[in-house]
């Protein structure tokens, strides 16, 4: 008779049946509890969802990006023959997953997604797998280039640019992050750029190098788990100052985990 192995297994069920209960709760009331338009959708008439966490590994290493991408296709213009624009038409599948499809010109990839593997996962040996992986606001927001793009190629469609509201947006989702964090249990949550860290500090102001630090804090707003502020991958590949922090981060991640 095996004892521990068969609570082990009934645990590990109790915390599947959580987490799906979670992506569920998420998906469907998700948009409402932060009040987003109610018709929130892409060009096409394609509702946005929320993109709840599919890599969900406990008790490791927990990532938070600040919101989701989407896919794009490159449209011709109707009034300018050649001129082609990029929109977003559709949502990714999954926070930070690796994707590959064709725009209609090329094949393209969700830069974050590669980034966050060549700048901490590679470096610190995880896949995407490995850890608990999502975003604070689990919805693609507008900018203001979508918009316009958008005004070229679909001019009828009234662009709801929500991208400027992030703040606010990351406040009212603070919650859900949080019930995130008691089904991971992480050894440590990392947080990914500037914004995911000012929200969790209530600052909406802060400079970058006042936040994204070599240390190990515990934020309250963080259900008190062990937390580091990382500049976001996308930052690293275009500075060099970030990447030469991020690498001495790195090393203190490695003597945590």
């Amino acid at each position: 008779m095996c004892f521990f192995g068969a609570w082990g297994d009934s645990y590990d069920m109790v915390g599947e049946r959580a987490i799906l209960d979670y992506q569920q709760k998420c998906f469907s009331e998700y948009v409402p509890s932060i009040n987003l338009p109610e018709k929130y959708t892409f060009p096409d008439s394609n509702p946005i969802r929320p993109l709840p966490p599919i890599q969900t590994q406990t008790q490791g290493l927990m990532i938070v990006g600040a919101y989701p991408s989407a896919r794009f296709e490159s449209r011709p213009s109707p009034t300018r023959p050649g001129i082609h624009r990029l929109i977003p038409v559709a949502d990714n599948l999954q926070p930070f997953g690796h994707e590959e499809y064709f725009d209609g010109r090329r094949v393209r990839s969700l830069t974050s997604a590669d980034t966050l593997k060549e700048f901490i996962l590679d470096p610190l040996g995880l896949h995407l797998n490995d850890c608990w992986v999502t975003d604070l606001v689990k919805v693609f927001l507008y900018k203001p280039g979508h918009a316009d793009s958008l005004s070229e190629v679909k001019p009828e469609f009234k662009v709801p640019v929500l991208r400027s509201k992030f703040y606010d947006l990351g406040r009212k989702s603070l919650s859900w992050l949080r019930e995130e964090i008691d089904l991971c249990q992480p050894h440590l949550v990392l947080t990914l750029g500037q914004e995911v860290a000012q929200v969790v500090h209530e600052k909406k102001s802060a400079p970058a190098d006042d936040l994204l630090k070599d240390e190990i804090i515990h934020p309250e707003a963080l259900n008190g788990y062990p937390t580091m502020h990382l500049p976001h991958p996308d930052a690293c590949r275009r500075m060099e100052k970030w990447r030469e922090h991020l690498i001495e981060q790195i090393e203190t991640i490695k003597g945590h985990l």
